[in-house]
């Protein structure tokens, strides 16, 4: 092991044969999938809107700055595929999340999305994966996450 990041993972990167998840399908994440993509990983975008998911499997976008064509040829390629299905997370070298942190009441982040998607993660995380959070969130907020009944970590 080399660090936080094994070398194994760190071949698979440097090699492109690493596999990407990037959950959270949104004005930041899937611009980022179709990077990781046309720079020539298999990526795996995660949304819990079924909708989206399905749209992105039609080839189309949703956010005006990305071109419908960039999505289906992503799509097309076999490299990128969206699925609300979140047990693959575990075929996923490296995780990124990009999920919404809206702002609260008192302009306080709203930081229940980075929370239940830590927990989804939790479940199905193996050893050799890389989790970077590219949410919006204040400098040691993730340092606790509330407990919820049921909670393994």
């Amino acid at each position: 092991m080399g660090g936080i990041v094994s070398n194994n993972l760190l071949e698979r990167i440097t090699e492109k044969s690493a596999h990407i998840g990037v959950i959270g399908q949104g004005y930041v994440g899937l611009p980022l999938a179709l990077v990781f993509r046309e720079a020539g990983f298999k990526v795996t975008g995660f949304d819990v809107d079924p909708a989206k998911v399905a749209a992105i499997g039609r080839g189309e976008s949703f956010i005006r700055h990305i071109g419908a064509q960039r999505v289906a040829d992503a799509i097309r390629s076999g490299e990128y595929t969206a699925t609300a299905d979140f047990d693959r997370l575990s075929r996923c070298d490296a995780v990124l999340i990009c999920v919404p942190t809206p702002l609260g009441l008192h302009r306080e982040p709203d930081n229940s999305f980075i929370h239940a998607t830590a927990r989804e993660i939790a479940s199905r995380l193996r050893r050799d994966q890389l989790i970077v959070l590219e949410s919006t969130t204040y400098p040691f907020s993730t340092r606790t996450i509330p407990k919820v009944a049921g909670d393994e970590f």
